[in-house]
């Protein structure tokens, strides 16, 4: 009994070591760097919400706004824009957490409040209406903001929205402290980056060292890593069965065939939930469309906008 006694000691003691031990490493220091020196001479800000949110503004005609996905920011839009703002207005912003917006540590990251969120970001600028184009998260975003306001939304674009992604691994959402902490680093670390991007990416030889650095440089913003933390096992994490049906304006969806033998489940699944959904398929192109093939997706925009 007494034998029995001491082994659950040390390993209650160990256990604690090793608890303490992932505490450190969750706190290690991490350093950052100031919006204003990151900011572009391009660069607008605007507070939405009681937050300062970071945009860019191009061309004339009438609204779009495009909203990047989870761990992105305006810079995944470089090439889409110039080929829409010949004929559009655009407007893209790095939704609250990510880019150069503001990424408060305890901020509310959930779908609907990133809807509202956006719906705030066309009241501050003004914008009575707007057609609404989002990428992966970004594609759940102005789902949400389409269901708050339909009558403020002119045509719905989704590309690849995340609404069931299954890629996830499970114990991802019982990431509590200091896991959550230690897995935020580890998402904003260069070398599960380009992880990401390489399975994300239909032609690898894209994934250049360029567009990694690029990606990267918003995680070095204030509250970055505590902001990612917040988000751990909710906000990218999640499926969101049930919205899909409630969308009753007309939508694009915008898919990126990856070969013969990819079944297409989602899309497929999407487009039968949305009332009136049609479908674009993208040829030789991963889930990064706008990065791949930008001038394809911006003809398939087109064509669905006039």
């Amino acid at each position: 009994m007494k034998r029995m006694k001491k082994i659950a000691i040390r390993t209650l003691i160990a256990l604690a070591l090793i608890y303490l031990i992932l505490i450190i490493v969750a706190y290690l220091p991490y350093e950052t760097t100031p919006i204003s020196e990151l900011a572009e001479e391009h660069s607008k800000f605007v507070e939405v919400n009681g937050h300062t949110i970071h945009y860019i503004k191009e061309g004339t005609g009438k609204p779009l706004i495009l909203v990047h996905g989870f761990g992105g920011s305006i810079y995944t839009w470089r090439h889409l824009i110039p080929l829409l703002s010949d004929h559009y207005t655009v407007y893209a912003y790095d939704i609250l957490g990510f880019g150069l917006s503001d990424k408060p540590p305890d901020g509310n990251y959930d779908m609907e409040s990133h809807g509202d969120s956006l719906i705030g970001f066309m009241d501050a600028l003004n914008l009575s209406t707007a057609s609404l184009i989002g990428h992966s998260m970004g594609g759940v975003i102005v789902g949400y903001a389409a269901l708050a306001a339909p009558s403020r939304v002119d045509k719905l674009v989704m590309i690849e929205p995340g609404f069931y992604t299954d890629k996830t691994p499970a114990f991802l959402q019982y990431m509590y402290f200091p896991l959550n902490r230690i897995m935020a680093r580890q998402f904003y670390t260069r070398s599960m980056r380009e992880r990401f991007f390489m399975g994300s990416f239909y032609n690898k030889s894209l994934v250049t060292d360029e567009i990694i650095d690029a990606y990267m440089i918003p995680t070095r913003t204030p509250n970055a890593l505590e902001a990612m933390t917040q988000m751990m096992g909710t906000v990218g994490l999640k499926q969101y069965p049930g919205v899909t049906e409630q969308i009753t304006l007309p939508a694009l969806l915008v898919w990126g065939e990856r070969g013969p033998d990819d079944p297409m489940e989602q899309a497929k699944r999407i487009t039968s939930e949305v009332k009136e959904c049609k479908l674009a398929t993208v040829p030789e192109s991963g889930h990064y469309i706008q990065e791949e093939k930008a001038e394809e997706l911006a003809e398939i925009i087109k064509e669905y906008l006039q």
